[in-house]
């Protein structure tokens, strides 16, 4: 039987004490988890220097860290940065919205659908890092309310992900801990995905039906007008962003077939784009949002420490207990509870925590990773603070002088992700009788 170590008690309640502060939203999330991490390394390094059986050396807490999920998530960031400066996302934001003629529930379908055709392709920050800004400018400038928009565009990112191994850092997270089939997840959850969408977007149509206005014809007819082509900055770059892109996706989907990880297909695009930029390099690096690359670093060091002192290995244990190897119950419960805690912890974290469990259970039956996968990621939006998708969202919101509240977001978000469960919960375990 596995025993945590004695040092494991304070690993933990710095684990939750640090949680409890960026929940608060009184202290900055990435310097509390930093911090946090740092005196997790502090108290593993006590505990090793009195008995080296114990605890751990600060260097074997940093390996434990999944770099590979941050430098894939840092590449991205980049791609997104480059492809954005050369107007890209503009020139297309344009081009979707013109065959609507203004029509604003038309346009609000059109940018859900090509959110969820995105988020195949890209992490869900980088699909809301390209969307929003230019769901934005488009509202903006047919004086309609954006709020609905970025609301239903991060619900629809977090649940359009689920099918793809690049769609979200849980997913890679979860893939690289149990070696999931990328192919299997996508064959499971895509009609899944679909399904969600096709029930969901009549919901979100009805419940924002009021701030779905006409607009005036002589604004519409003054915005069209314009020529999609006077959007793009430079045209080097919007065409060499344009292959980039093409070779990413291209990479990603085809890459699986030859096990080739997709962080290394993001770091050759992204860096090799990057380096076609000379003189405005350090103008896009300045655009990463390294906030988000060092609270990753710090949740990957705090669970990396949970992991050390065998916490990690006790709560699978006891897991497995609890289910008692009932298929049933065990996908219930790892849709379930781990759909809770991405609610109010962040689903990158319950992710990382999570996946050496579903390892665990993958031996029995290969859809346990996969329950997980679904699970944070619809957890994620149970609340707002749930997944990087929302907070991106309501930040946005509030650099515009128009914020949506931590309630808004809920009113809509949470009624719709606790819908997705029951619905998951049921294709998971029909799925869980024919893999």
């Amino acid at each position: 039987m596995i025993k945590m170590q004695p040092i494991g008690i304070p690993i933990l309640f710095i684990f939750i004490g640090t949680y409890l502060a960026i929940s608060s939203e009184k202290v900055n999330r990435t310097a509390m988890a930093m911090t946090g991490m740092g005196l997790a390394g502090l108290a593993l390094w006590v505990a090793h220097s009195i008995d080296p059986s114990q605890g751990a050396t600060f260097t074997h807490l940093v390996e434990t860290i999944e770099w590979q999920t941050l430098l894939f998530v840092t590449a991205m960031m980049v791609i997104v940065a480059i492809a954005g400066q050369s107007g890209m996302f503009q020139y297309i934001a344009l081009n979707l919205a013109r065959p609507s003629g203004g029509d604003t529930k038309r346009i609000f379908i059109t940018f859900i659908v090509f959110v969820f055709f995105v988020s195949l392709f890209f992490d869900t920050s980088s699909t809301m890092l390209i969307i929003a800004p230019l769901t934005i400018e488009i509202c903006k400038a047919l004086e309609i309310d954006f709020k609905p928009y970025l609301i239903a565009e991060s619900i629809t990112a977090n649940f359009a992900s689920v099918p793809s191994l690049v769609g979200a850092v849980p997913n890679l997270v979860i893939a690289g801990e149990t070696g999931m089939d990328a192919g299997l997840l996508f064959l499971t959850l895509m009609p899944l995905s679909i399904i969600l969408l096709l029930v969901t977007l009549p919901i979100l149509l009805k419940l924002f039906e009021d701030t779905m206005i006409e607009t005036d014809s002589e604004l519409i007819e003054e915005i069209f007008d314009v020529n999609p082509e006077v959007m793009i900055n430079c045209r080097t770059d919007f065409f060499t962003s344009l292959i980039g892109l093409g070779i990413l996706v291209l990479g990603f989907t085809w890459g699986v077939t030859i096990n080739l990880e997709p962080a290394l297909v993001a770091v050759l695009i992204g860096f090799g784009l990057l380096l076609l930029a000379h003189e405005r390099v350090e103008r896009i690096m300045s655009q990463v949002s390294w906030s988000t690359i060092f609270f990753l670093v710090g949740v990957f060091g705090l669970v990396g420490a949970l992991e050390i002192v065998g916490f990690i290995d006790e709560l699978g244990e006891a897991v497995h207990i609890l289910v008692a190897d009932n298929t049933g119950i065990a996908v219930v419960f790892l849709t379930w509870v781990p759909a809770a805690l991405s609610a109010v912890i962040d689903n990158i974290p319950v992710a990382v925590v999570l996946a050496p469990i579903a390892e665990s259970f993958a031996a029995s039956s290969a859809i346990f990773p996969i329950v997980l996968i679904y699970a944070v990621n619809v957890g994620g939006y149970l609340l707002p603070m749930g997944a990087p998708a929302n907070i991106l969202a309501i930040a946005l919101s509030e650099k515009h002088k128009d914020p949506i509240s931590f309630a808004m977001f809920a009113k809509v978000a949470s009624m719709i992700a606790v819908l997705h469960l029951l619905i998951g919960t049921g294709w998971l375990l029909l799925m869980s009788i024919l893999i």
